[in-house]
């Protein structure tokens, strides 16, 4: 078998090119087609910041007229009040859509109560009898904490927040007072989505992680097991 020189391929190829379709179109009109790189005249993108550059006395007109308009001047009493009554009527609008209120976390102080670190936290799961083990999560910061019981499929308990925790949770809220992430998690948030998913008895965890104490931080954590309890729920035996 003969080697193909390079020539000889070039010459193949171009022999091989499809024959041009005849068309009735000038030179001139040919060029036109091919954009702007066969043009002798400027090309658009080098005329156009000349173009931006250009005044328009309409355009100039409309700043000058909105300039008029604006003012950095401090807003009246009537715009003052209207706003506020705006918010007003926000903040009672949103309050049907409060699960939590501002009012329950003011005290940040009180919610950081006994500060607990997440490899405490399993230990003290699992000396309670849990079976349990951390995996990662998919947002930073937190980890997850699984479960199994029993002969069961392991299940995801809760998340806790990696690091040192707080005793209760600390909430952010928006302008309305609307609760919208926890900024902190708690560890009894999440030892007490334990003891509702039956993973823990109540009794066993105040032996092992101390009883809750009554204090008004305290208030919603113990009403909510209150609520179970009376809900026909047994978080004891």
């Amino acid at each position: 078998m003969s080697i193909v020189t390079n020539e000889e391929y070039l010459e193949r190829w171009e022999a091989a090119a499809p024959t041009p379709v005849a068309t009735q179109m000038t030179p001139e009109e040919i060029k036109a087609t091919q954009g702007t790189r066969l043009k002798d005249d400027e090309a658009p993108w080098e005329s156009y910041g000349r173009q931006m550059e250009q005044d328009d006395p309409a355009l100039l007109e409309a700043i000058a007229e909105y300039a008029d308009r604006v003012s950095d001047a401090e807003s009246s009493s009537e715009t003052k009040e209207s706003l506020a009554e705006r918010k007003e009527y926000n903040d009672n609008t949103s309050a049907q859509y409060q699960w939590v209120s501002p009012e329950d976390y003011a005290d940040a102080g009180a919610r950081i109560g006994r500060v607990m670190h997440a490899s405490t936290f399993i230990n003290l799961l699992q000396k309670a009898g849990v079976k349990c083990w951390y995996r990662k999560h998919p947002q930073a910061g937190k980890i997850t904490l699984v479960v199994q019981r029993g002969d069961m499929a392991a299940e995801v308990g809760c998340w806790l927040q990696a690091g040192f925790m707080p005793e209760l949770s600390v909430m952010r809220f928006d302008d309305h007072g609307i609760p919208t992430t926890e900024k902190y998690r708690g560890w009894r948030t999440a030892l007490l989505q334990l003891i509702l998913k039956s993973v823990i008895k109540e009794k066993v965890a105040n032996e092992i992680f101390g009883a809750p104490a009554t204090t008004p931080a305290f208030h919603r954590y113990n009403a909510t097991l209150q609520m179970f309890r009376n809900a026909g729920s047994r978080l004891e035996d």
